[in-house]
């Protein structure tokens, strides 16, 4: 299922083991080398510590919220929590981020992205042009296969722009005579 990043922001973490509201989802920590939300902050009155929440972790998405086991799913964020302490830090964080495509035209920022709910990736941004672009256009919805490279600064994408292969000065037509041509009329 897909799902825009906005509607997970204060989701509830419900526990299936007790029936009860354990937290909410906070922000997101995401992978920029899969574009992929490894996990989430969770926050909430039984939580005391910074905490987060694997998205593997996560049994389901319903009208509920987020389902999980148990309260042993929400965990301590702290060294032990080797791979994912690779990913904080990255400190990556994708809404605002510059877009760019691979000739260096500037796209715009992105506002928000979608999410495909069994892994958790991210399938499309969606990029916010400058008021006089988004005047002429709307926003701009870019898959995940065009993106090319996401470094620190700028998210890089596939141009949209198709180069020219053969100019008209190339192009030879075969019945057309040409002026040193001994072929009659």
């Amino acid at each position: 299922m897909l799902a825009m990043h906005k509607s997970f922001e204060g989701m509830p973490i419900m526990s299936l083991q007790s029936g009860g509201k354990l937290g909410e989802l906070a922000t997101p920590i995401i992978d920029p080398r899969k574009l992929q939300i490894v996990a989430y902050y969770a926050e909430g009155p039984r939580i005391h510590e910074v905490s987060v929440l694997h998205t593997s972790d996560i049994r389901e998405v319903g009208p509920l919220g987020i389902i999980v086991n148990d309260a042993d799913e929400i965990m301590v964020a702290d060294d032990g929590l080797v791979r994912l302490k690779e990913v904080l830090d990255f400190n990556f964080t994708l809404i605002g981020k510059q877009v760019v495509d691979d000739q260096k035209k500037k796209l715009g920022k992105v506002i928000d992205y979608t999410i495909e709910t069994d892994g958790f990736t991210i399938q499309k941004l969606h990029v916010s042009q400058s008021i006089m672009k988004n005047v002429m256009t709307s926003s701009l919805i870019i898959g995940r296969a065009q993106v090319v490279q996401v470094t620190d600064k700028e998210i890089v994408v596939r141009s949209a722009a198709v180069p020219e292969t053969t100019g008209l000065g190339q192009l030879v037509n075969p019945f057309r005579r040409s002026k040193g041509s001994l072929a009659p009329e």
